[in-house]
């Protein structure tokens, strides 16, 4: 008998036939969280669990951040480093860590947002050509690689190459076991794009009547002249989703008695209990409704914020 521990440390070299290989990179969604085995029965059923999680808060631990479509990527991997024995025997020491480099197409606005990624660590998924969604198993449950990332971009154009609304990012894979050895992918035949990304809509108040508050609803960006109003989009259809908001004064739960949408302000139109309002003090709290009850509601592709603000 021969003394041999193969059978415990190494594994036969067979091929399924069609065995599958990562293919050219199209989306990178970060994801911190996890998607149980019983949500992952098929491609598809993977796929609807991200586009759920897409509808998550930001602050929700399962939430998926998606990146817009990759239109280059350029290896730069660590090289592998190697030793060498005098007599020229030559071994690879430590392995390189996967890195690259890509371009997507966004402006100043969406930069600004994905900067604040910037040298954190998350977790992310890759989404290729050939339409399979690739991860790594912890336990049973699905989940994305351990990566960094750092995002540039916004730098004057120079005609000499595409630049112009060219973000650029870097991605820097951090563990090779969990990308190579205990890579596991899953193809879906549904459209990757519905999994799409929010865009922060901050509240804020404007003026009051005693309890009557007009509320504003705008998205923060690089403009000037100021920030984007989603009134005009969206007013009439936050304001009918009025049962979903919830309010605060001093800590105390206070009775919204009515939203609606002022239009010529262009402001929501809130009006707490009176009773509750005039005998309370101190910070007022307004929670909008969930991303999840916004899109039900119509209102896609935003999240509503919280707004804190002293009574007046």
């Amino acid at each position: 008998m021969s003394l041999s521990l193969c059978a415990s440390s190494v594994a036969n070299t067979g091929e399924l036939a069609c065995d599958k290989s990562r293919g050219v990179l199209r989306k990178l969604f970060i994801f911190n969280g996890s998607v149980a085995e019983a949500d992952y029965t098929d491609g598809d059923e993977l796929l609807a669990k991200l586009v759920e999680y897409a509808k998550l808060s930001k602050s929700a631990a399962n939430k998926v951040f998606p990146i817009n479509e990759a239109q280059d990527i350029v290896d730069s991997s660590e090289a592998n480093k190697e030793g060498t024995l005098g007599l020229g025997f030559k071994a690879v020491l430590i392995e390189g860590k996967p890195g690259y480099t890509v371009k997507v197409f966004g402006g100043a606005d969406l930069l600004k947002r994905l900067r604040q990624f910037n040298n954190q660590t998350v977790r992310v998924l890759e989404y290729d050509a050939n339409t399979a969604i690739w991860g790594t198993k912890v336990g049973t449950a699905f989940k994305g690689f351990q990566a960094k990332l750092f995002f540039t971009g916004n730098k004057l154009a120079t005609g000499q190459n595409v630049e112009e609304g060219v973000i650029t990012f870097s991605l820097s894979i951090l563990s090779t076991s969990e990308y190579f050895d205990n890579a596991y992918y899953a193809e879906v035949d549904g459209n990757i794009e519905d999994v799409v990304g929010l865009l922060d809509v901050n509240m804020a108040l404007v003026s009051n009547a005693s309890n009557v508050h007009q509320i504003s609803m705008k998205i923060p960006g690089s403009s000037l002249l100021g920030d984007y109003n989603i009134g005009t989009d969206f007013g009439t259809a936050i304001a009918a989703l009025a049962a979903s908001f919830s309010a605060t004064i001093g800590g105390a739960a206070m009775t919204i008695t009515s939203i609606t949408y002022n239009s010529t302000l262009q402001t929501l139109e809130v009006t707490y209990n009176s009773g509750t309002y005039s005998g309370g003090s101190g910070t007022i709290v307004l929670n909008p409704p969930t991303p999840a009850q916004l899109d039900a509601g119509d209102v896609t592709g935003v999240e509503l914020l919280s707004v804190s603000y002293a009574k007046p």
